[in-house]
């Protein structure tokens, strides 16, 4: 019984980081869209803001292990 809350426990944290990751990369898909359309000011704004996920991804990608 232990060993199955145990199982439980981390099926429900991975969906949770797999949801954070779901939000985190449309976010990013949504800020390359606004980027293609964008004057350099706003662009430079946006890459910013993409980096700032990234790094986010990363430390989700790294939870993952």
């Amino acid at each position: 019984m232990e060993k199955q809350l145990k199982e439980l426990e981390a099926v429900f944290f991975e969906q949770k980081r797999l949801a954070e990751l779901e939000d985190l990369l449309l976010t990013m898909l949504s800020i390359a869209y606004e980027a293609i359309k964008c004057d350099e000011k706003r662009r430079d704004y946006l890459q910013k803001q993409f980096e700032g996920l990234q790094a986010k991804v990363n430390f989700l990608e790294v939870q993952k292990r």
